[in-house]
């Protein structure tokens, strides 16, 4: 492979292999849907590849050729031609109309003939091009296309972006380009059913060709071949072989009624483009297509406010508009930390097309600003601004009175949205487009380099985003209410901003002696384990190598578990094939073992007492409040949610974290939250009565299920009906419950078949929820809260079983997440309002914990049960568990 000369001055024809690369796509790309619920992973793909080989090549003619259909004449020459090809997948059929109309939006002509192949297209106008003096690429993964190469033709690989010229044709097949056809022929190829010739593969061919140059030569002289196996085969089949070579041989003289002047490039077709990229719901591409009559400097009024007073003036004009938007541009840390970010300026807007921006000291600006920022009758628009509360608590200063969050009204008018990113929401809401800037990182982060930038382009910038959130506000507030989102929106996340950023700032603190010593610990058991391994294993390598591990597993010692791929078979060291290798062989046990141990040490053991903070000497999470489809909040750098409560280690890193001083870790835990919420919305009479009587539901089941005759001792029966009845919830099919278990498929089916017998209503209301999803494409927690399931209609029968399990678990998983947040809302305010020294300091799915005064604990523990326990209405008794210790070990 190599690349052409820079000073190549000849006109770039692009052909491009319209089929290949959306299929590429379709099989690259997970499923994806857009809130309609057409599938655009392949449209995605082939627009991503297309927009690139765009920009990379700037060709001066393009085209696009497509299969259009119908019987060629490799279909009469060949009766089985492309018979052994399946069916495209419904998925895939559904964006093909959209690959057509994604060129011809983009200005690429495409050419397509029924009864005519694209490769014969692309042949016939190569060599078209290559007669008018022009340089020509070829993009496509065929490799059939690779005999078309020479010294005018190139093949770019529209993944690797590499491109093949006749060197590497050579490199690549051990043949030479024109040769290609004659290598196919021996081979054969069963993608398109092309025989070949019997008993000769890739490596028998190319030595072949090699030795005797091409098929006609080859079977000329077959006497002379020396293995008996590839003679006595070619003289049996030879016309087979001359068959297979006329079947591949790409036709370059058709008689096309495209003249080449017709594929002269000039361009998208912007707001064709638009349009589509709007209906596909992509916005990454859809910001680079704005119509041509869309004006980009919207901002017709444009202040520099170089004093406090100038500032303060400007701001002071909200309280006749009643809203403030506010973009803050804070200086970047490696942490992101708040107490030692800097303001570096901020963007103010007050009405649409006005916008200003001041730069001066930090203390003077938020001088200027307090007023209004205290003024309760003032709304505040921003952008992610639990960052702005907690970089200004750290200041001493508040956001009061309602605010409006465009990121977090993204998330709730779609919380499945793939970004949200200010300037992609701008796109989607407003259609309009946002300046970009080479510095400039996402939201409300920071503008790298900012130095770097002289003052007009950076005020400019910052002014633009807090009018654009200003236009956002006023869109995303209506429509809020036309979908039934207000209170959801201003009753719980709204409000739940602050509190997240408090208990961010809170943080908490860990023994830094109890993680050395289990580091220590850990460092020993995962050598005693690696040796262990190399023992079993009989030979030392490295253990974190799948290919390594997989070698050892699978070849030297044979064992038994592959997986497919599209191109061989590769032994696979997923967790789950281990896992099933453990229950028989000893090694896979040991790898999980090491693995595990592994993981904890490196992500907690060693990672968090490297995350202390200084200043503060306790760990700062970040608690995002957009990154889950079902409400749940989620927690990262570092992740305090994931932390293994089941398994000893993971019991004492969280025993490592500690309350400080004087005071008392409380454990709040919802007792079988998502159960009750079950039993709730279900109105299963059974199943709420076993709350109200407060029976334990797993034992409950256990009874139900398995009845009075079973083998199994009651602490299996147990554990065995607590996955039943969680398997309800996210929608488990017998097939991965009897995989649970170890028993066959129709044995789990009877479970599940006489846990519904015992609940009836539960399955009448899983069933109405997946009925109400397909009609409406959406489903709904207690609360309100939202989320588009447009896969639910999908004619991909694994997609649209998926989908019905995200429709099954979101209303009780949501409403969980609901449940809670509320409480925590409720607790921090009452918190305030009495004005305790107890404070929250994380939420874990369904606990809360909080760091508490020794003095405070009785009190604390009764409110703490009340307000969770008391926190919604519901037909069943919400039950916590709480527990008060020096550390966070339950």
């Amino acid at each position: 492979m190599s690349h052409l000369s820079l000073s190549d001055s000849r006109e770039v024809l692009i052909l491009i292999d319209g089929n290949n690369l959306v299929y590429r796509s379709f099989y690259a790309i997970p499923p994806l849907t857009n809130e309609k619920g057409l599938p655009t992973n392949a449209i995605l793909g082939f627009a991503n590849t297309l927009k690139k080989l765009l920009s990379d090549e700037k060709p001066a003619l393009a085209a696009v050729a497509f299969d259009a259909g119908g019987k060629t004449f490799r279909h009469e020459r060949y009766k089985a031609y492309k018979a052994n090809r399946p069916p495209s997948p419904a998925d895939l059929k559904q964006q093909m109309p959209y690959a057509r109309k994604l060129c011809e939006a983009l200005g690429l002509a495409v050419v397509e003939r029924v009864g005519v192949e694209a490769d014969d297209i692309i042949g016939t106008l190569a060599q078209r091009g290559v007669s008018a003096g022009h340089r020509v690429l070829i993009a496509s993964a065929d490799k059939d296309l690779l005999q078309l190469v020479n010294e005018n033709v190139t093949v770019i690989h529209p993944v690797k972006y590499a491109r093949i010229d006749s060197a590497g044709v050579l490199n690549k097949m051990g043949v030479l380009s024109s040769q290609i056809v004659d290598f196919l022929a021996l081979k054969g190829d069963p993608v398109d059913n092309i025989p070949g010739v019997p008993g000769i593969g890739d490596k028998g061919a190319v030595k072949l060709i090699n030795e005797w140059g091409n098929v006609e030569e080859i079977l000329d002289r077959v006497e002379e071949i020396k293995n008996k196996r590839q003679r006595e085969s070619l003289s049996e089949n030879s016309e087979l072989a001359l068959l297979s070579k006329a079947l591949v041989t790409i036709q370059c003289s058709l008689d096309l009624d495209t003249d080449l002047e017709e594929l002269r490039y000039s361009g998208a077709n912007r707001d064709a483009a638009f349009a589509l990229f709007e209906e596909l719901q992509f916005p990454t591409h859809l910001k680079d297509y704005f119509p041509s009559s869309t004006s980009k400097e919207l901002i017709t009024s444009f202040s520099f406010l170089n004093t406090k007073q100038e500032l303060k003036d400007f701001v002071a004009r909200s309280r006749k508009t009643n809203t403030l938007s506010l973009w803050f541009d804070l200086s970047d840390t490696p942490t992101t930390n708040p107490r030692t970010r800097r303001l570096l300026g901020v963007g103010v807007a007050i009405e649409q097309g006005e916008g200003g921006y001041a730069d001066f000291a930090e203390e003077d600006i938020l001088e200027a600003l307090t007023d209004v920022l205290s003024d309760e009758n003032v709304r505040k628009v921003g952008h992610d601004c639990k960052t702005t509360v907690a970089f200004l608590s750290t200041r001493g200063l508040k956001l009061k009175g309602r605010c409006f969050d465009t990121r977090v009204a993204a998330y709730v008018l779609n919380p499945s949205r793939r970004t949200q990113e200010l300037s992609d929401i701008v796109v989607q809401f407003l259609q309009l487009p946002l300046s970009k800037s080479e510095d400039l990182v996402g939201d409300q982060k920071v503008l790298k380099g900012m130095e770097r930038l002289n003052r007009d382009s950076l005020a400019r910038l910052t002014a633009e985003r807090a009018e654009r959130m200003l236009r956002l506000a006023e869109r995303m507030d209506s429509q809020l209410v036309r979908e039934d989102l207000s209170k959801l929106f201003y009753e719980i996340e709204m409000p739940l901003v602050e509190v997240l950023a408090d208990m961010e700032l809170a943080g908490i603190a860990i023994d830094l002696d109890a993680f050395a010593s289990m580091s220590f610990e850990i460092a020993s058991e995962v050598e005693k384990l690696s040796k262990e391994i190399y023992e079993i294993a009989g030979v030392e390598f490295n253990i974190n190598s799948p290919k390594q591990l997989g070698e050892v597993l699978f070849e030297k010692m044979n064992l038994p578990s592959f997986k497919k791929t599209q191109k061989q078979r590769i032994a696979s060291t997923r967790v789950q094939v281990l896992e099933e290798l453990a229950v028989s062989f000893p090694l896979p046990r040991k790898v999980l073992d090491y693995r595990s141990l592994a993981k904890l040490k490196g992500t907690y053991i060693d990672a968090l007492p490297e995350m202390v903070n200084p200043e503060t000497g306790r760990i700062h999470t970040t608690l995002n409040q957009t990154g889950t489809a079902t409400g749940r909040l989620s927690s990262s750098d570092p992740n305090l949610q994931n932390i293994p409560i089941r398994t000893a280690l993971g019991r004492r890193i969280r025993g490592a974290f500690v309350a400080q001083s004087e005071n008392v870790l409380l454990s709040a835990d919802y007792s079988q939250i998502e159960l009750r919420v079950l039993a709730h919305l279900s109105k299963d009479e059974n199943l709420i009565r076993a709350f109200c009587e407060g029976e334990d539901i797993h034992s409950r089941t256990a009874h139900e299920v398995f009845g009075q005759g079973t083998t199994l001792d009651k602490d299996e029966c147990r554990r065995r009906a607590k996955i039943i009845n969680f398997s309800i919830i996210y929608g488990k099919t017998a097939y991965t419950l009897g995989r649970d278990f170890g028993i066959p498929t129709r044995e789990a089916q009877e479970f599940i078949d006489r846990y519904f017998h015992r609940y009836p209503k539960v399955r009448e209301f899983l069933d109405q929820i997946i009925r109400d999803t397909r009609s409406s494409g959406a489903v709904r927690t207690l609360f309100g809260r939202v989320r588009y399931v447009p896969e639910i209609g999908s004619k991909n029968r694994q997609t649209r079983a998926a989908a019905e399990r995200v429709a099954v678990n979101t209303p009780i998983q949501g409403t969980a997440a609901d449940l809670i947040k509320k409480a925590m809302l409720d607790l921090a305010r009452i918190l305030q309002e009495r004005k305790l020294s107890s404070r929250l300091l994380l939420q874990v799915h369904d606990e809360l914990l909080l760091e508490v005064p020794k003095s405070e604990i009785e009190e604390i523990r009764e409110l703490v049960c009340g307000i969770m326990e008391g926190v919604y209405p519901m037909d069943v008794p919400l039950k916590v568990d709480v527990h008060v210790d020096q550390s966070w070990k339950h």
